[in-house]
């Protein structure tokens, strides 16, 4: 059995996003190390900054919150530490998003983005699942405001397609949608770095080419790990 681990990100109302890494227990087990021990580099070296400090691509990318008082080098360094070990864990990573901005000029009455894009993806995940690794797999996502809906449309998703955007029922998925706080899984922490640089990629142009160079970097790694990425941008 294998786990996969959910985080989303949007790009204002311009693009949804949804990223999975999909995780045996030897990747899983690495990834989770991996981090523990980038956590530990910085405290070492950050005066002030705790090893069990979340990493989350937003707040490590803009120096905010508990990254607000690391160096910039520092910062960058942990990205590329955080990408490199998902790089070599031999985990996957599957990414999908929709064009919000086509999605609202084709229908008057969309599906939900944030549950499309996630029917989109799980699809995806539910058809390597069997094809790829013949395994099943539980499905964790970090809690959010729709983590209700979520989970009572995974049950859904699972019994039936989604009309007009997905092709088949999700059979490889076991149980509901598990979701538990961020803060508290490098694993989910790993998802989340690597959903927010692939989507800034996609939809970002960086104004400093030290930027520019760090975010190619970052998501060269994290491409080298995915084994699936599509948006959809509906005519």
């Amino acid at each position: 059995m294998r786990a996969v681990f959910v985080d989303e990100s949007a790009r204002g109302n311009q693009y949804y996003f949804f990223g999975a890494l999909v995780l045996d227990e030897n990747s899983a087990n690495f990834i989770e190390k991996g981090l523990d021990g980038i956590g530990q580099l910085l405290a070492d070296n950050v005066a002030g900054f705790k090893n069990s400090t979340e990493f989350h691509g937003n707040e490590m990318f803009h120096g905010e919150d508990a990254w607000a008082k690391v160096p910039v080098v520092w910062r960058v360094k942990a990205c590329e530490l955080v990408a490199k070990v998902i790089e070599r864990s031999g985990g996957e990573y599957v990414f999908r998003g929709i064009d919000l901005v086509g999605l609202r000029a084709k229908y008057a009455r969309p599906y939900p983005p944030h549950l499309l894009t996630l029917a989109h993806l799980l699809e995806e995940v539910d058809t390597r699942l069997i094809d790829v690794h013949g395994e099943r797999a539980i499905v964790l996502a970090d809690d959010h405001h729709s983590a209700s809906s979520s989970r009572r449309n995974l049950v859904d998703f699972k019994i039936q397609r989604v009309p007009g955007y997905t092709a088949k029922p999700l059979v490889n998925l076991i149980d509901t949608m598990y979701f538990g706080p961020s803060h508290a899984s490098r694993l989910l922490q790993a998802t989340d770095v690597a959903t927010y640089f692939t989507n800034r990629k996609m939809t970002i142009v960086e104004k400093d080419p030290r930027s520019a160079a760090a975010v190619d970097r970052i998501v060269s790694r994290i491409r080298s790990a995915t084994v699936s990425s599509y948006v959809w941008r509906p005519a």
